[in-house]
């Protein structure tokens, strides 16, 4: 069996802290065709608005897995806590951008230091670099770590 390329789920806005972003929970069995393990990028919209590569982390407590919804994402699809919200989420391309790419190639001191890093490390490394807004920043972002 195919995984579906996205998944919808109407949920809720809730905040367990003031301190601390709203969220919204998926329930196991929604995310269960996804067969994930461990934290996995997704990308999709809440409420038509489009959320970027968010993280999708496992809540063990809760029996599900959560998604942050910073403030500037809340402010501009004008979320509030309780709010009912359909989601719609897919799974995120993991390539590797192009200037780590080049790196891992050209370099075998940042690729032997890639290589040491685990699944999860990889994974934050590749979105830290991704978040880059210029190749100039992409290409700073890699070799400040792997170099």
């Amino acid at each position: 069996m195919a995984k579906p390329k996205q998944i919808v789920v109407t949920t809720k806005v809730i905040r367990h802290n003031p301190q601390f972003s709203r969220l919204v929970t998926i329930p196991l069995a929604d995310v269960a065709p996804w067969k994930l393990t461990n934290t996995t990028v997704v990308e999709g919209s809440i409420n038509d608005v489009e959320l970027g590569r968010r993280s999708l982390k496992h809540w063990a407590e809760r029996q599900c897995w959560w998604l942050d919804l910073p403030e500037p994402l809340c402010q501009k699809a004008k979320l509030e806590t309780g709010d009912t919200v359909e989601l719609v989420i897919r799974l995120a391309s993991e390539e590797l951008p192009l200037e780590l790419k080049e790196l891992l190639n050209k370099n075998s001191t940042a690729k032997s230091h890639w290589e040491k890093l685990t699944n999860a490390q990889q994974r934050m490394l590749r979105e830290d670099i991704l978040a880059a807004k210029s190749s100039a920043a992409r290409a700073r972002r890699a070799a400040r770590v792997l170099t």
